[in-house]
């Protein structure tokens, strides 16, 4: 990614290191108030996402945002990684866990960065085989990389990444935490959404551009179909 580059321009001896601030003393991610990391700089942030194998970070008002709008539905949180959002909202976390596989481990080493450190919690099922056994409303997903496609090679993705188009189709509401630049390309931001870019998202992204909230809601069939 474009921003995990940009690590290699940044000088560790000049640049905090935040862990204190956003680990506990078992190196869990923690789930802080945007206030707070407001008063790190892109510089810090992209420095401990890389050394902990993290990209986005969780706010206290995002995980309350993310419960008003799931207001009591049943969700999932797919490509959940550590797996602190999922559980600090009480949803079931999946993952494909995929930088498990020691080829991919061993690719991680060898440009000297870390893999995800997943959570216990989180389960191993691919998107796919999530929604098929929980069968939520909701689907949340944050910075997860969409399925490459042969026919549209200009729009990056992976071999192993999620086929958006079939979440929506399979749920009530898709919602993705991500970045502007980072993501610019996904094939799901041609379909109708609501898109939002609250001051309270962060994320490891070093480029100038804005974190978002991506919404899409699939219509009822009552409405779908109404003239």
């Amino acid at each position: 990614m474009s921003n995990s580059s940009a690590a290699f321009v940044l000088n560790p001896e000049r640049t905090r290191d935040i862990a204190h601030l956003l680990l506990d003393a078992e190196g869990r991610l923690l789930i802080r108030e945007g206030r707070e990391l407001s008063q790190t700089t892109a510089e810090e942030r992209l420095l401990f996402g890389v050394r902990h194998g993290i990209y986005s970070l969780p706010t206290v008002e995002l995980l309350e945002f993310l419960q008003a709008r799931i207001a009591g539905r049943s969700a999932i949180e797919i490509g959940a990684g550590h797996g602190v959002l999922a559980q600090a909202l009480s949803i079931p976390a999946t993952d494909n866990r995929q930088q498990e596989d020691p080829a991919i481990r061993a690719y991680y080493e060898s440009i000297g960065q870390p893999t995800i450190r997943y959570g216990d919690h989180v389960e191993k099922l691919d998107a796919e085989r999530a929604l098929a056994k929980y069968r939520p409303q909701v689907v949340i997903a944050c910075w997860v990389t969409h399925r490459f496609d042969e026919a549209e090679p200009q729009r990056g993705g992976s071999i192993t990444g999620v086929d958006e188009a079939a979440i929506l189709e399979n749920c009530e509401e898709y919602i993705f935490i991500g970045n502007e630049k980072v993501h610019q390309h996904k094939p799901i931001l041609s379909l109708p959404h609501e898109r939002l870019t609250p001051r309270w998202l962060y994320s490891r992204a070093l480029n100038g551009s804005p974190e978002f909230i991506a919404i899409w809601r699939k219509a009822p069939a009552s409405i779908a179909t109404r003239h």
